[in-house]
């Protein structure tokens, strides 16, 4: 079967008459405990999942579904059986499966621009959406059509010879992954005494040219690994290395932190973290991680942003290295005032062994 698309010769359908549409029952994050069950909220990212939680089975939706938040208005296909915040709704019907739901998430993806917070993507207006599908001779949507085209992108090769499908499973399982995380031992550092912290290069984009591109162009975008483009090499500008963490400092996107895997240049109001001594990648998405969630609460866009921060008084909270239950102190105080010494190989295997560790 040909992977190439003709959509000229789709038809329209209305998304209330092929899906069976609801609102899925609503609980709020912060009254649940931690556990297996994936919570969906109204992100953009990670198909919608926002943790686990421990939820009643009345609050748990079916899965084999499609979700759609209101205002995250992403659609995102479902496997498993899950539990949601508030204005996420479901549609399901007797074909969709995982490959059906992927390439029907896709379609509806499409209409996004049509939402915002200010026009929210309520229920009444999914079951009236018009979107248009590939069809059978007797004018239904090709449910099989949709199935073999998703398989046969999921079993092309990709650059290291595997097909695409097996380049992204995991041997690490949910179930066996211990992701408790006993914070009551960690110590707080500052971040200026673990990296090499320092301003971007801070060039507008008006100035990058893009004739003969070299190096990635990194922003304070959330998406992409904050990198919106590929410039040409600019005189009298260094590019950071491969490896160098880069640091929204401002925005809508304050504290989005990425490695970057390329050498690049920054934008105005990004912030860039070189490792004092070499640290793994797994070891590094463990501090960008933290790094994210200390700006959700510490500091705001446009109000109490991290540039007079980052490189002053910007703190986390790390396991610390042990030796029998006794904390090990380092007479040096390299990384701490206390002596306390990061525990780099606690956070590296913790990352590693999380569902999909094994493929960073």
């Amino acid at each position: 079967m040909s992977i190439n698309l003709n959509a000229s010769k789709w038809k329209p359908f209305k998304v209330g008459n092929i899906f069976i549409c609801t609102t899925c029952p609503s609980s709020v994050k912060i009254d649940l405990d931690s556990g297996l069950i994936p919570y969906i909220s109204r992100t953009a990212v990670n198909n919608g999942q926002d943790g686990f939680v421990d939820v009643e089975k009345h609050m748990i939706t079916k899965g084999n579904c499609i979700t759609i938040g209101a205002e995250g208005v992403y659609a995102f296909y479902q496997e498993k059986d899950f539990a949601t915040g508030v204005k996420i709704y479901a549609l399901r019907n007797k074909h969709l499966n995982r490959r059906i739901g992927l390439f029907i998430c896709t379609i509806l993806n499409q209409e996004n621009y049509k939402y915002n917070y200010g026009r929210a993507r309520v229920l009444a207006k999914i079951k009236n959406e018009i979107i248009k599908l590939p069809t059978t001779e007797n004018g239904l949507p090709d449910w099989y059509w949709m199935e073999k085209y998703i398989a046969n992108l999921e079993n092309a090769k990709n650059t290291s010879e595997r097909s695409i499908i097996d380049s992204i499973k995991t041997k690490n399982s949910l179930e066996g992954c211990d992701t408790s995380l006993n914070y009551d031992d960690w110590k707080e550092f500052y971040l200026h005494k673990l990296f090499h912290t320092s301003m971007g290069n801070g060039i507008d984009a008006i100035n990058t040219t893009t004739n003969n591109p070299k190096y990635n162009y990194v922003s304070r975008d959330s998406n992409g690994n904050g990198v919106v483009g590929f410039v040409d090499e600019i005189k009298g500008q260094n590019p950071f290395p491969a490896g160098t963490m880069s640091l929204a400092l401002g925005g809508s996107f304050l504290g989005s932190c990425f490695i970057q895997k390329k050498p690049f240049y920054t934008a105005q109001n990004v912030g860039i973290l070189k490792e004092k001594e070499p640290l793994s990648i797994h070891t590094k998405l463990f501090i960008s991680t933290l790094i994210r969630n200390e700006c959700k609460v510490k500091y705001q866009a446009f109000g109490r942003e991290l540039n007079s921060h980052f490189r002053k008084d910007f703190t986390l909270k790390l396991p610390v290295l042990m030796d029998n239950g006794t904390q090990v102190i380092d007479e040096t105080k390299k990384y701490s005032d206390r002596g306390f010494i990061p525990d780099w190989k606690w956070m590296e295997n913790y990352v590693k062994n999380l569902p999909f560790g094994d493929r960073i």
